[in-house]
């Protein structure tokens, strides 16, 4: 098991570094936006919690919630667009969940088939039912574990990237698609 989560903490770092290359890359004007800094500090986090003695769960808690504080801050001063906040609400639940010590396993049932949901639509792939309560009973209850879930977390931010990069060509985006829509449909008789 140990192995498992050390190659997820490579595996994060790993991505982690290629989001910091690639979002040095942008310029300074997309830099400064409070969307791409959430989820500069969430990489950031991540890869704390990952990384071996990044941490207990309490502390990523902690951290968590902040980046929740920021988030709804940015979305009420119209800094980050609703969208952005719902999804990246969403992920920041997601990993808080991952994360959450729970020795009993009392949490457990009650968002396992939403993490399922997560996992299989950041990825594409339904999660082996078998494997993922090993995982949360080998943890002593720890959530499924970043390590887990690090494929969708790092998918999402990805995600959520792009959308911020092409918030601008969205109109111009929907325009094309309801003229080639209108040209198909042709004139009523």
């Amino acid at each position: 098991m140990r192995k498992n989560i050390s190659l997820a903490g490579a595996l994060v770092f790993g991505i982690a570094l290629f989001a910091a290359s690639s979002q040095a890359a942008l310029g300074q004007a997309a830099q400064d936006q409070a969307g791409f800094r959430l989820l500069e500090r969430l990489v950031v986090l991540l890869v704390k919690a990952g990384a071996p003695g990044g941490g207990g769960g309490g502390d990523v808690g902690q951290d968590i919630v902040a980046l929740a504080k920021e988030m709804k801050a940015a979305q009420a001063a119209k800094q980050v667009d609703d969208l952005f906040a719902v999804r990246y609400a969403r992920l920041l639940s997601a990993v808080r969940q991952a994360v959450t010590m729970d020795p009993e396993v009392l949490y457990w049932p009650m968002y396992r088939f939403s993490m399922f949901d997560f996992i299989e639509e950041k990825t594409g792939q339904m999660p082996d039912w078998k494997r993922l309560l090993f995982i949360v009973n080998d943890h002593g209850g720890a959530g499924v574990g970043l390590g887990f879930i690090a494929d969708a977390v790092m998918a999402e931010i990805v995600s959520l990237h792009i959308h911020l990069e092409t918030l601008a060509q969205r109109p111009e985006i929907l325009k094309a698609y309801l003229d080639k829509g209108m040209k198909a449909a042709g004139p009523k008789k």
